[in-house]
């Protein structure tokens, strides 16, 4: 079976205008959603449900994360 795919997008929709980080985008697999890399179980279960198309708002991390395969 093939690995979903995720973009995942940092940045420039911080509600507190304290933005030190530059917009940027990621492609990614769904292994790329660990504790390791900071991810949360929470969010972990609600990524790994999306289904192509769909958006999560990573809340503790200023991000948004789509499936694109």
């Amino acid at each position: 079976m093939d690995k979903k795919i995720y973009i995942c997008r940092w940045g420039d929709w911080d509600d507190h205008a304290i933005n030190s980080y530059e917009s940027r985008e990621k492609e990614v697999s769904e292994d790329y959603f660990s504790d390791q890399n900071g991810y949360e179980q929470e969010d972990m279960n609600a990524i790994s449900s999306l289904d192509i198309g769909e958006r999560y708002d990573v809340g503790s991390g200023n991000q948004i994360v789509e499936r694109i395969k």
